[in-house]
């Protein structure tokens, strides 16, 4: 994995918690150390437009049915993996689980995770946290392309990507749609 940024060797939680920051945005990735510069302007803009109407849309659903089983909205939460080697990874924007476990971090992935790719990704970086939403309960993950205004949505359920142009829509969020117009 040593295309995706620094990395160091494997390291548990625990020391992964205990390291110094400082203005790099980090991950674990199966026990690597992933360190990359910190988003630019227009990658955080892009996430607060995907998360304002996403959040908004959620709560107005839930409102509105009862019924309907959806988690919270967040922007850059973190997600502890148990698996061995460990991963935390803080997806750009999410949704969890209803009810989700967690303490200090939420456990396992969310529901869906929404990746903006900045200049910084790597096409490798990118498939394994992919790879590793969907092992560790993901329902969907979008990796969403602002400069080409698209989307490669992933499922748990099916071995095939998508490609979206146009909106962000799902099964999972009933009567929900937000236009790549209002995101990019």
């Amino acid at each position: 994995m040593g295309d995706m940024g620094t990395t160091t060797a494997l390291m548990s939680l625990e020391e992964f918690e205990r390291i110094e920051q400082g203005p790099d945005e980090i991950e674990l990735l199966r026990g690597e150390l992933i360190r990359v510069p910190p988003p630019q302007r227009t990658h955080m803009e892009v996430c607060r437009n995907l998360f304002k109407p996403l959040d908004a849309a959620v709560i107005r659903c839930r409102e509105t049915d009862p019924d309907v089983r959806l988690g919270t909205v967040f922007f850059e939460m973190g997600y502890f993996f148990t698996g061995s080697p460990h991963s935390w990874l803080r997806p750009d924007v999410s949704l969890t689980w209803p009810d989700q476990p967690g303490q200090r971090y939420y456990e396992g992935a969310p529901m869906m995770v929404f990746e903006v790719v900045s200049e910084n990704d790597t096409a490798s970086q990118l498939e394994a946290k992919v790879a590793e939403y969907l092992a560790n309960g993901a329902a969907e993950v979008w990796v969403i392309y602002p400069d080409t205004r698209h989307a490669w949505v992933y499922q748990r359920s099916t071995p095939l990507a998508r490609m979206e142009t146009h909106s962000i829509r799902s099964d999972l969020l009933p009567g929900i749609e937000i236009g790549f117009g209002e995101i990019f």
